[in-house]
């Protein structure tokens, strides 16, 4: 087959995962099910704030009721959602739960989930069937892959997803081999990673980073060969770079979150939310606004001491020497996430 390539960057044989083509888009909601895992991988990039610990988040969102999932999914008009960790078999009852509230919304949402279990618990499956349609399992070597024929007659399209160590062709070589002779659908080699947790553990082991990204120096040239030699094998084989998840899948997510979120008064740019914030007499804000500017409600909103609206509104204000010397004035701008960041602030 020969290699294709996404307009994300990625590279691939055969056809892409349906899960990967809607991450791609940025249509897929990422569904933290647990910290909680038994495998201990050196590598793990999952953060202190999450890593062993039994909770869960839709995408930035803590999840304190199932509500806010279908909230945080309707929010970033999602088509789907992955269900990740951690290991979320650990907590299978928990994906059922999630996976039911999801499915019951929208029976066209596509779910799939990445676990580590190779065990005899990974039996548990059979509740999720109707409900999950795609799992990944992530795998150490051959053997594993093998041990899995048994469960490849449950209803999920079942696929391989491992990071792309440096160094370890043949090994990487006999899974993508073993996935292919088994029966599974597809592989994905991701970029290996190095995160603020993962950091010591790398280094340690001679690991190379490329300081301008978050890549391990070595990562993609392994992957393309992998590509290049099993190219013909009947499984599809999908390079996702870290670029992909941390660039693209991640800002095309925040663009359909801040187009669905955003207030009438406030304007998208470079998917960051943009608008004007005003400080001073409330009052005297609001009556200027309305009497002087003959601006409608909806074109400010008032939060505690301060006034938001148009960016414009406010730099028009600034530009007012009389009354920039009683109202101070900013352009703020934040990232389109449930809980609003302010990643610049420009005083005028």
């Amino acid at each position: 087959m020969a290699i294709k390539y996404t307009d994300a960057n990625s590279s691939y044989t055969g056809k892409l995962a349906k899960g990967c083509r809607l991450c791609i888009k940025g249509k897929k909601s990422v569904l933290f099910v647990t910290g909680l895992c038994n495998i201990n991988c050196y590598y793990c990039p999952v953060s202190n704030e999450k890593k062993n610990k039994d909770i869960s988040y839709i995408n930035e969102r803590k999840i304190e009721k199932k509500e806010d999932i279908l909230e945080e999914v309707k929010a970033c008009v999602s088509k789907g959602v992955s269900f990740t960790g951690g290991d979320p078999l650990l907590k299978i009852n928990k994906c059922l739960e999630y996976a039911k509230l999801i499915k019951e919304e929208d029976s066209k949402s596509h779910i799939h989930l990445y676990t580590g279990t190779t065990d005899k618990k990974i039996n548990n499956l059979k509740k999720l069937e109707g409900y999950v349609d795609e799992v990944r399992f992530h795998v150490k070597n051959e053997k594993e892959v093998e041990a899995l024929k048994n469960i490849l007659d449950m209803d999920f399209n079942f696929g391989i997803e491992i990071p792309s160590i440096p160094s370890e062709f043949e090994r990487i070589s006999k899974i993508i081999k073993s996935a292919s002779s088994s029966g599974f659908s597809f592989i994905n080699l991701n970029e290996f990673e190095y995160t603020e947790t993962n950091w010591d553990n790398l280094s340690k082991r001679g690991f190379n980073f490329d300081n301008d990204t978050s890549m391990v120096e070595g990562s993609k040239d392994l992957s393309i060969h992998l590509l290049e030699e099993h190219q013909d094998l009947p499984i599809s084989i999908h390079f996702c770079p870290s670029v992909l998840k941390d660039a693209i899948q991640l800002r095309r997510r925040w663009e359909r979150r801040a187009k669905k979120t955003k207030k009438y008064y406030e304007d998208i740019e470079d998917c960051l939310i943009v608008k004007g914030e005003l400080t001073g007499d409330i009052i005297e804000i609001i009556k200027y606004l309305k009497d002087e500017l003959k601006i409608s409600k909806k074109m400010y909103e008032v939060d505690k001491n301060k006034v938001f609206t148009h960016w414009a509104i406010a730099e028009e204000i600034s530009e007012n020497k009389k009354l920039s010397k009683k109202i101070k004035t900013a352009i703020v701008k934040e990232y389109p996430i449930y809980k609003r960041l302010i990643v610049e602030y420009i005083p005028l």
